[in-house]
């Protein structure tokens, strides 16, 4: 596997480091362009109006919207049901003459002074016992009366030849002798010896005269005394004025009943009266009367009404409109939808969504990640030194075999937001392993750094790559490695040697173990390098710049794993070979979710 890989990399066909970076940047990117959308008020008014527009009830009202139809509609029977009642004969007639002069002329009659006056009037004029009055006062004749039989009486009696005898007698010569005879000779008439006397002859000769007799049978009648009663009668004041009143024929003129009767009559033959008289007993009158306060009116009042009104208007305009769809609300739902979806940002968001490298972050999370953006070393995730000589000495100290001593965070330098482990020539102090005796203070001739992430991050299964840079020669190692519970086994994600990389798990500590590592050659050491470790349960996978160079299964359970990066020194240099600067552009870590 290592000669395809060193003849694909010599041939130009495993992409760079930078091209790898600079895809992953583009996914990155990508990545974070799709959670902009996703997170924006575009995405989620698209997503509304989508779920909106594919609705079964959305879809159904634009149907119904599409198909609707002016004939049929509530409305359109509404207009004629109108229409109907417009055109009925006594809606029309009802119209006609409330817009007639004739109805306004009618109206201010019904108020005037003079049209209640004349039903006032009326109503006295009427009534049965004004009726009865007239009717009386009419109907009288004087020669049925007892005025006139009281006149009559007078007169007859008056003009009588007894009467006139009476009156003529009485007023005589003779009579007044008589009289006179009377008081003297009266006693004498018996008297036979005076029977030639001259007066008492002329006495008893009166006495037995026709004139005497008429006299006597006159006033045995009482016929005198009843002429006289009779003229008293006839001469009183009422008589004489009930007596004309039964003379004159316009008798009802004189009672106080003519001067309502002669208004009421007046008023009766007034143009106004009679206009107002004569048109309410019209035809048009009495339908206008009828249909005033019918339902058919009222019915008709209201849907005039309701069919008057902007929005009934602008409902018939809607239903009319064969476009109609296009002026809904519906419609600019659509509008809107259909803007969104070929915008720009909506257009972007299917691109990307149909990216397959953008599964990635569906399949995998970034659990550790550190691009060196800060001037100092993160140190709550890294600890510049040998975790377990730190763990079991309490200090980093170097093998026996490594020329230099581990100065922590002195070696380690952050600039240009890449990370290097600095071998430098320098004059130190410091400790060294020796298996034979155990630690020994030493003064060392050269210095470096070592990382781990053994209290800042560890890992059980997943993948961890790093970007770096380094020269590989036979004095300096550069090395990427894993360590688990215990120092070993150790995992080299890689261990630079004399021109070349080697890679595996080194079992135990010693020269032999890494003899055994799998050797990668060929390198342009002049660029950054992607070295990735799969890790997935017992199967261990190294790839450089995404390319699988090895693979092995690892036999021991070795816990969770930490990160380890090393710059030691095993021969003498000279000084154009320091310092080596062992760069490391980025660090993460993966697992699957």
């Amino acid at each position: 596997m290592s000669f395809s890989f060193r003849l694909r990399y010599l041939l130009g066909l495993i992409p760079t480091a930078q091209k790898i970076d600079s895809a992953r940047i583009g996914l990155f990117k990508m990545r974070d362009e799709l959670h902009l959308i996703e997170t924006s008020k575009e995405l989620a008014r698209y997503n509304e109006l989508n779920n909106l527009i594919q609705s079964n009830d959305f879809q159904a009202k634009k149907n119904d919207i599409i198909n609707l139809n002016i004939i049929g509609s509530a409305e359109h029977k509404l207009l004629i049901e109108r229409a109907n009642l417009e055109h009925s004969k006594p809606i029309k007639d009802y119209f006609r003459f409330i817009q007639s002069p004739d109805f306004n002329r009618l109206n201010k009659i019904s108020g005037s002074a003079d049209l209640a006056r004349y039903f006032e009037l009326k109503k006295i004029v009427e009534s049965p016992d004004f009726i009865l009055r007239k009717k009386e006062a009419e109907s009288l004749r004087y020669k049925d009366s007892p005025e006139y039989r009281k006149r009559n009486d007078f007169n007859a009696l008056q003009r009588s030849a007894q009467i006139k005898r009476y009156y003529a007698t009485r007023s005589s010569d003779q009579y007044r002798l008589f009289l006179e005879l009377d008081i003297t000779e009266k006693g004498k008439l018996d008297d036979h010896t005076k029977k030639k006397d001259l007066k008492l002859k002329i006495y008893r000769k009166y006495l037995n005269s026709s004139a005497y007799k008429n006299i006597k049978t006159v006033e045995e009648l009482g016929l005198p005394a009843k002429l006289e009663q009779l003229k008293q009668e006839t001469n009183t004041k009422s008589f004489l004025e009930r007596e004309a009143y039964l003379k004159n024929a316009a008798r009802f003129e004189t009672t106080p009943d003519f001067a309502p009767f002669n208004e009421f009559t007046r008023l009766s033959k007034s143009s106004e009266i009679v206009f107002y008289l004569k048109c309410i007993k019209s035809s048009i009158y009495i339908n206008h009367q009828q249909m005033v306060d019918s339902k058919e009116l009222a019915r008709l009042l209201v849907l005039k009404s309701e069919v008057e009104t902007a929005e009934f208007k602008q409902r018939i305009a809607f239903l009319k409109n064969k476009k109609r769809y296009n002026t809904t609300p519906e419609h600019a739902t659509e509008r809107e939808f259909n803007k969104l979806e070929n915008s720009k940002l909506i257009n972007s968001y299917f691109q990307l969504k149909k990216r397959p490298e953008l599964a990635f972050f569906n399949q995998w999370e970034i659990v550790m990640e550190d691009n060196f953006t800060e001037h100092q070393l993160a140190t709550t995730l890294w600890e510049p030194e040998n975790y377990w000589g730190s763990k079991m000495a309490g200090f980093s100290f170097s093998q026996a075999n490594e020329l230099q001593s581990y100065n922590g965070l002195k070696n380690v330098v952050i600039k240009n937001k890449v990370l290097s482990i600095v071998t430098k020539a320098e004059k130190t102090e410091g400790k060294v392993w020796d298996p034979t005796i155990g630690l020994l203070p030493k003064k060392f001739e050269y210095s470096s750094g070592i990382l781990n992430t053994g209290n800042g991050f560890r890992f059980k299964e997943g993948v961890v790559e790093a970007k770096v840079k380094f020269r590989a020669n036979k004095a300096i190692t550069s090395a990427f490695s894993l360590t688990g519970n215990q120092p070993f086994p150790q995992i080299d994600i890689f261990r630079s040697g004399n021109n070349s990389v080697g890679l595996g798990i080194i079992d135990q500590p010693g020269k032999g173990s890494v003899k055994k590592l799998v050797q990668i050659k060929g390198l342009n050491y002049n660029h950054f390098h992607i070295f990735r470790f799969e890790i997935f349960g017992n199967l261990a996978i190294w790839k450089i710049n995404n390319y699988e160079v090895h693979r092995e299964q690892v036999s021991k359970n070795m816990g969770e794993l930490f990160i380890n990066f090393i710059g030691s020194l095993h021969l003498p240099v000279n000084g154009e070979s320091l310092p080596h600067h062992f760069e490391i552009d980025w660090v993460r870590c993966l697992k699957k979710k």
